[in-house]
């Protein structure tokens, strides 16, 4: 009987040594720079850690002349309220330029706010676009997954590897914390005002302009002002 057990013993240790191994060797292929499926994700989990590390960044360095009227103290800086627009503008923005183009006061600070921030609003408006970007590819990923794409690889089984759960619930987490920030740190009111900045002086370029339906939906304002309460559509 105590041959029996300790033979017992030493085939669980093996079976359990075995399954460890095993568990080592697949956590290590799904990482391997040879597997697709691995790299991609890992290379989407990156992306979003430098998105929301610009944010972090941009965030800090919010121009005051997007904030609200009320909000701006420095007179210089106020002036420019009257060529700043919200998502007002798409209903109708043939009233709205009419209004800039037939004021030579207007056109004159249009221009100077154009030569003075529109580097700063590119950089802005690309962090929104690649938060739009990120949960379009993470999406992508997930449909790809499911359609086959990559081989040997199905969604349960990259949720039953440890290195493969960790990534997707970081994707999705990363995406989150995006959202959260956005809404905390570049208020609606200035998100509005910052793409539809870019959106006119941008011009038509195909490149600036091809995701601009996308950007406005992640842009809107909600109605989250500061730390006071939720409004009613916000769980």
């Amino acid at each position: 009987a105590e041959a029996w057990a300790q033979a017992w013993a030493c085939a669980w240790a093996s079976a359990c040594a075995v399954a460890a191994g095993e568990a080592a060797a697949m956590a290590e292929d799904f990482l391997s720079e040879d597997n697709l499926c691995g790299q991609s994700l890992l290379r989407l989990v990156s992306r979003g850690s430098s998105i929301i590390a610009e944010l972090q960044r941009l965030q800090a360095n919010i121009p005051k002349v997007f904030l609200p009227r009320d909000g701006i103290d420095d007179p210089e800086q106020a002036r420019y309220a009257s060529i700043l627009f919200d998502f007002g503008y798409l209903t109708n923005p043939e009233d709205y330029e009419r209004k800039v183009n037939t004021s030579t006061e207007m056109l004159d600070l249009d221009q100077e706010f154009n030569d003075t921030f529109y580097e700063l609003l590119g950089r802005f408006y690309k962090l929104f676009e690649s938060i739009v970007i990120y949960v379009a590819d993470l999406n992508k990923f997930v449909e790809d997954v499911q359609a086959g794409y990559f081989i040997q690889h199905t969604v349960d089984n990259i949720l039953l590897d440890d290195s493969g759960r960790q990534l997707m619930c970081e994707a999705l987490y990363l995406f989150g914390v995006m959202l959260l920030l956005l809404e905390r740190q570049i208020p609606g009111p200035v998100r509005e005002r910052m793409v539809i900045a870019f959106y006119r002086h941008s011009g038509e370029s195909a490149s600036s302009q091809e995701n601009i339906e996308d950007v406005c939906r992640l842009c809107r304002q909600t109605g989250y002002v500061g730390r006071g309460s939720r409004p009613q559509p916000q769980p």
